[in-house]
């Protein structure tokens, strides 16, 4: 079997926002193989993998995953380093030869990585995003509330919008008078405070039982600041969506940074490289939660295959902008806050050529 072409493309659809209609925008890749299989990849840069990476996996054989990995990968370098553009590039392409090997053996990625479980734990992501029209407190623990009524035992709150410690606090603390203190409950800081201060969040939020705290520090002295809030809470901290490459992330888990990893399944390089990130924490007792509420469909695999791996995100059914239910044809669901695993081969996921047809850019 041979790599015949590479089709990286763009979809932009009119979708219903928080604040009226918008447009959803989504990467698709497909690769084509002269038996006829083609595997679906999601995101990546368009310019990356038309002029740098597809010439070095057309004509292979797609099944020889970890040869054009570090192909891909000693490519990438020869222009310009492993940035974002270029790991997520290979993560999407990635994704595709996993779903070609599936395919030709008539297995799912899940157990060709591994087969760990057949069930993966979900949590509702989304709320506390900058699109919504009102980020009180009050409104973001009603949304909250709203997932766990869908069946999700864990949910993540966004602290886009908060301006100060004592809003960050206010919205867990109504939040957890409405789902009670049982459910799983997690923020995530965006990186947006100095060590003190998120030391001190830290400390505030500690009576309200949180399952972990998501980059709370900025850039600046991180590994050392992570400890610090490490220190000063019961909660997991959580962190690195942002960091591709083993290597980028060796350092968070050797320095005792991080308690629970989640780099992004794109910009860690698709399964050849979490495989490799989730061997690593797994020598470390650390467990892995991929980044990516738009990447159900994929991060499941990866997380039905290894034994370290934690929960995956994903936007809630009563979420706009449904990605994954625009897609695909039947549409990829989460059920009570889980995703089954089936037997389909590949990623088993179908496309919604219709979809794509009307809204392919």
């Amino acid at each position: 079997m041979r790599i015949t072409s590479i089709d990286p493309f763009i979809v932009k659809a009119p979708t219903e926002g928080p604040e009226g209609p918008t447009t959803g925008t989504w990467g698709i890749l497909l690769v084509h193989t002269d038996a006829g299989i083609t595997g679906i990849g999601r995101g990546g840069s368009i310019e990356v993998i038309s002029q740098e990476l597809a010439p070095v996996l057309i004509g292979q054989d797609p099944r020889r995953t970890a040869l054009l990995w570090e192909r891909m990968y000693e490519t990438a370098w020869r222009f310009g380093g492993s940035g974002n553009a270029a790991m997520s590039s290979i993560g999407a392409l990635d994704v595709a030869l996993w779903d070609i090997c599936g395919k030709a053996c008539g297995q799912p990625v899940w157990r060709l990585l591994g087969g760990y479980r057949e069930k993966v734990p979900a949590y509702a992501d989304g709320s506390g995003y900058i699109a919504e029209a009102d980020q009180s407190p009050e409104a973001i623990a009603a949304l909250v509330k709203k997932h766990a009524d869908l069946g999700y035992n864990a949910m993540k709150i966004h602290m886009y919008e908060a301006k100060s410690p004592e809003e960050i606090v206010e919205r867990v603390r109504l939040t957890r008078e409405l789902i009670g203190m049982e459910k799983k409950l997690m923020v995530d800081l965006h990186r947006a405070w100095d060590g003190k201060t998120a030391v001190e969040i830290a400390r505030e939020l500690e009576p309200y039982n949180l399952y972990w705290i998501e980059e709370p520090v900025r850039g600046d002295d991180e590994a050392v600041y992570l400890r610090m809030v490490q220190e000063a809470t019961s909660a997991i901290v959580a962190g690195g969506e942002s960091v591709g490459t083993l290597y980028g992330i060796r350092p968070f888990i050797t320095e005792g940074a991080l308690q629970l990893v989640q780099t992004d399944i794109l910009i860690g390089g698709g399964f050849t490289g979490l495989m490799r990130i989730a061997a690593l924490c797994q020598a470390y007792h650390l467990p892995v939660s991929p980044h990516g509420a738009q990447f159900p469909d994929i991060n499941c695999h990866l997380a039905a295959a290894v034994p370290n791996s934690s929960i995956v995100s994903a936007y809630p059914d009563c979420e706009p902008n449904e990605i994954w239910s625009k897609l695909y044809d039947p549409a990829f669901q989460v059920i009570d806050g889980h995703i089954a695993m089936t037997e389909k081969p590949g990623l088993g996921l179908t496309l919604n050529e219709d979809f794509i047809d009307r809204h392919r850019v």
